[in-house]
């Protein structure tokens, strides 16, 4: 079957996951063009408390294993919770979609690099589900998280904070919440020594929050409306999807980051590099922060090109970089404003102020950036070789 007769199978799929419950988002909610956030605040909570504010659990993966068992300690651990994830979202199909989403998926099971192809077959047969199931959800998470990320530089210590609140759920709040039962700081493990952090879900093998210490720290946000007459990138994303499982040029960009920091030679201007030049299957925004000062820079790409790169310049002023899912250089819509606020609050704690602490409580806190979406809050410190993840969830904030 050629590409396109298969566009309205992964179509239908993807409005089968929000056509559900995308009521329950319809009553009225505060404008996001307003500047003004509200000052709904989580609070760090103790380890193992399921509130907002639950430092994430953390889980060792051992590159020196074989691929196919790597994983096999964390899917014991987090069986039941995938289980229901994965499954949950194909119920919603009728049994012919579900058939021919394996065949599209499968088709492409060749041209997948050994790791990735190997993780996911583990992750399959530790769940008991088809090795199509999580290579499509893998796909997913490449295609709809919401996010703000921000890199901020401290003037008196000259560290460099990169930090993170990831927002998913296809628009469905019940999705966000098995979301939040999966997500987890992974630390990679080679010769014995860590190598890497990231921050990921149970079953996904890619890598769209991390960080290599000393050397650089990446976050990967949707790049969600383009063009001179923005329309919604779902439809994009579907044949973006489509093309990165038909065709070997087009590559996964959360694998890349994820090959990008188990690489030994990697270094802050080599990922840069690479991101600035590599096709990739989706467009997207890729937010990079070194270990030395004013290295920070956010990269806009489209699948084949480098559209913008936005580099942090503290000597002029611009101490930080604020990158939500829209063009920075374009007016935010006004139904989805999180970058004003944001940058409001930054200027408001200051660049000789501004820690983890401040970040966490004074800016990824607030409301609209944290959201009923927000699944995690993350902040890293590259040179300073820490990273810590926080469960969120905002009952009271904004819809979306």
């Amino acid at each position: 079957m050629r590409v396109w007769s298969r566009v309205p199978i992964v179509c239908f799929l993807c409005l089968s996951l929000v056509v559900g419950e995308v009521a329950s988002l319809a009553p009225a909610r505060p404008g996001r063009g307003s500047v003004s956030v509200g000052p709904r605040r989580g609070k760090l909570a103790p380890l193992g408390s399921t509130v907002d504010g639950a430092p994430l659990p953390r889980y060792r993966v051992d590159l020196d294993q074989p691929p196919g068992v790597r994983w096999n300690d964390v899917m014991k651990d987090k069986r039941a919770a995938a289980h229901k994830t994965i499954t949950g979202l194909f119920t919603l199909l009728p049994e012919e979609i579900h058939t021919e989403v394996d065949k599209l998926v499968l088709h492409a099971e060749a041209r997948l690099p050994d790791w990735a192809r190997e993780e996911m077959q583990g992750i399959a047969a530790a769940l008991n589900v088809t090795f199509g199931d999580v290579l499509l959800v893998n796909f997913f998470f490449e295609i709809t998280p919401f996010c703000t990320s921000i890199l901020a530089q401290n003037s008196r210590t000259g560290h460099l904070f990169h930090a993170r609140n990831l927002d998913f759920g296809f628009g469905m709040p019940s999705f966000s919440d098995n979301l939040r039962d999966l997500a987890m700081d992974v630390e990679f493990i080679k010769g014995g020594e860590p190598a890497f952090m990231v921050t990921t879900f149970a079953g996904y093998v890619g890598a769209a929050t991390g960080m290599r210490p000393g050397v650089f720290s990446v976050t990967v946000n949707e790049r969600e409306m383009t063009g001179p007459l923005p329309i919604p990138n779902l439809l994009k994303g579907v044949l973006n999807l489509i093309n990165a499982l038909e065709t070997t040029d087009a590559y996964p960009v959360t694998w890349a980051t994820r090959e990008a920091l188990e690489d030994d030679a990697t270094t802050f201007k080599s990922v840069v590099k690479m991101f600035s030049e590599r096709p990739l299957a989706t467009q997207i925004y890729l937010i990079i922060g070194g270990a030395a000062q004013g290295e920070g820079v956010v990269l806009t790409r489209d699948h084949n090109s480098l559209l913008n790169a936005w580099e942090m310049d503290a000597a002029s002023g611009e101490w930080f970089l604020v990158q939500t899912n829209y063009d920075h250089w374009l007016p935010m819509p006004i139904w989805d404003n999180r970058r004003i606020p944001a940058e409001k609050a930054l200027k408001k704690v200051g660049t000789d102020a501004i820690l983890a602490s401040a970040i966490y409580s004074n800016v990824l806190s607030l409301d609209p950036i944290l959201n009923k979406l927000t699944v995690y809050s993350t902040i890293m410190s590259c040179g300073e070789g820490k990273y810590e993840s926080f469960s969120r969830k905002c009952d009271g904030c904004s819809p979306i």
